[in-house]
């Protein structure tokens, strides 16, 4: 019977492998060789949509244009129009740090940056699960979670987010340095840094604390110099401006309010009572005895998930490092009703999405993240 409920476990794991891999290739060659799109419609400008626009805003930065400047979408769309021939209007609202963090790769052609960009992130993310999780489990989840899809059809960040903080809360007992030091990196999302720091100090862990906080500020304040204050201003506004015109390009639960016909106001105003409850609740989860380390772990990856207005769809590549740490807890105390259904829809998401977002106006990333909240207060005890 253990045998057979293993046998399951791995095809589970490889058909979701192959299938969501098959996907990746077919959104693909929606694209040429040169990265352009073969049929001109909406939604499709140019492989690794929102990463076009971050590359030209880290290389305008680079250049010295004034950060105001570069932030806006006319410049944006004019320089990906000059070096990469493609008509369009792109956005960025990117942190001066993701910026700075990026500066060894901008001498890279825009086809060479996502190349560049896409391996690494597959490589980091299997790496990190692989402190979680045994290699025969790992290979197939590195490309069964939609983590990576999510991020690489998108241009989001999130896979890079989520192999951070993995590592971050992985490594801390055995090497509180390299924790530091991947927490640190979680500065370019600074609501992941604040949350992973918050942590740190919760649990008393200091070396990895004390790392974390100082490399932290020093990529802040490096990026600072770099780029002048007026580019976190401007970082902030653009994300505010792109918010207010177009909630339906962010996939947060205030823009699914806000897509739903709700103010502005008003949706921000249930985002905050959203985080005040999940602090809430997460105290309460930390401060229980009882509670596992990687169950924690699992509410907090939700909880980053939940905590920002700006959360695209990208960033839920964070949302699977939480599913990950709930696997590592099933695989010492079992699964508990309901888990198996959960895990299937998560597993599938990415061919829910559209008719979701039909039914409900916003993404069932934002539902699955509500849910790992709830699976995880409840194996709380």
């Amino acid at each position: 019977m253990q045998t057979e409920k293993k046998f399951l476990q791995y095809f589970f794991l490889v058909f979701f492998a192959v299938l969501t891999g098959y996907s990746f290739l077919i959104r693909a060659s929606f694209y040429d060789e040169e990265g352009m799109p073969r049929l001109k419609k909406n939604g499709f400008e140019i492989v690794g949509e929102n990463l076009a626009g971050d590359y030209a805003l880290f290389r305008l930065l680079e250049q010295k244009v004034s950060a105001p400047e570069a932030y806006q979408s006319e410049k944006i769309s004019s320089f990906l129009h000059k070096i990469v021939h493609v008509n369009g209007r792109f956005y960025s609202f990117a942190s001066p740090m993701k910026a700075f963090v990026s500066v060894p790769f901008l001498q890279l052609s825009y086809n060479d940056f996502v190349e560049t960009w896409g391996f690494w992130g597959i490589l980091l993310f299997g790496t990190a699960l692989y402190t979680l999780l045994p290699l025969k489990k790992t290979v197939p989840l590195m490309f069964a979670f939609p983590a990576a899809f999510l991020s690489f059809s998108t241009g989001g960040w999130g896979v890079f987010i989520a192999a951070a903080v993995i590592l971050a809360l992985t490594l801390t007992e055995d090497y509180p340095k390299w924790a530091g030091f991947f927490a640190a990196l979680c500065i370019v999302e600074p609501v992941a840094f604040i949350f992973i720091a918050a942590v740190f100090l919760c649990r008393r862990q200091k070396k990895a604390a004390v790392f974390c906080i100082g490399m932290g500020l020093s990529l802040l304040i490096l990026s600072w110099i770099r780029y002048q204050p007026a580019a976190f201003k401007a970082a902030l506004s653009g994300a505010w401006t792109l918010l207010s015109e177009t909630p339906c390009r962010f996939a947060s639960f205030a823009s699914a309010l806000s897509c739903n016909g709700m103010s502005l106001t008003g949706a921000l105003i249930w985002q905050i009572l959203l985080l005040f409850a999940v602090v809430y609740f997460g105290v309460q989860l930390f401060l229980r005895p009882s509670c596992p380390q990687a169950v924690q772990d699992a509410y907090l990856c939700a909880a980053i998930c939940l905590a920002s207005p700006f959360t695209s769809l990208g960033d839920y590549g964070l949302l699977y490092a939480g599913i990950a740490f709930l696997l590592r807890d099933s695989e010492g105390r079992g699964f508990l009703k309901g888990d198996y259904f959960f895990l299937l829809i998560a597993f599938a998401s990415v061919y829910l999405e559209p008719f979701f977002f039909v039914v409900t106006g916003g993404s069932i990333q934002i539902f699955l993240s509500i849910a790992l909240l709830w699976i995880s207060y409840r194996r709380s005890y």
